[in-house]
């Protein structure tokens, strides 16, 4: 029964070994209403199997020889909440190209709910931000303080 109520996501029946493992103490405002432990380990494994742990991943992608980029491998990685950046610094010489990328790369982003950003002045260095990852505009452009380099403020700005 104890595998059907992990299934489930509920907290283990208290005469079981995992309920103990805290502690057996279990204070309350009665015999019928016992108050729940948060700290107790069924509850931490509960919550991490509700809400994964995002994705840490950074995934690196550059046009192939046909000047594009596989839209299954971008859109995979967004999908499974990876950081993606993507260089279109071999596509100097064909803007056009570079703007059909840089929309599709835009496109599949918007698509998945995040924003793009460029992090160069010429546009060549996209960043997607991946799940559980923020990017503060207001107080940082490409690493450093608005203050240092106000300049560049346009540089990171959503593509």
């Amino acid at each position: 029964m104890k595998w059907l109520q992990r299934a489930l996501g509920l907290p283990v029946a208290p005469d079981s070994e995992d309920w103990n493992r805290n502690g057996g103490d279990v204070r309350g405002v009665g015999d019928d209403h016992p108050f729940h432990q948060l700290d107790r380990a069924v509850w931490s494994e509960r919550t991490s199997r509700i809400n994964p742990r995002p994705s840490r991943v950074v995934r690196y992608l550059k046009p192939n020889d046909r000047l594009g980029i596989d839209a299954t491998i971008l859109d995979d990685a967004l999908r499974s909440g990876e950081t993606v950046i993507v260089d279109l610094s071999d596509l100097r010489h064909v803007e056009t190209q570079r703007g059909a990328l840089r929309k599709r790369i835009g496109d599949s982003a918007s698509r998945i709910g995040r924003p793009a950003f460029r992090i160069d002045s010429e546009g060549c260095l996209l960043v997607v931000p991946g799940r559980g990852v923020r990017v503060d505009q207001k107080r940082h452009v490409l690493g450093t303080a608005i203050w240092q380099d106000s300049d560049s403020e346009k540089e990171s700005l959503p593509i």
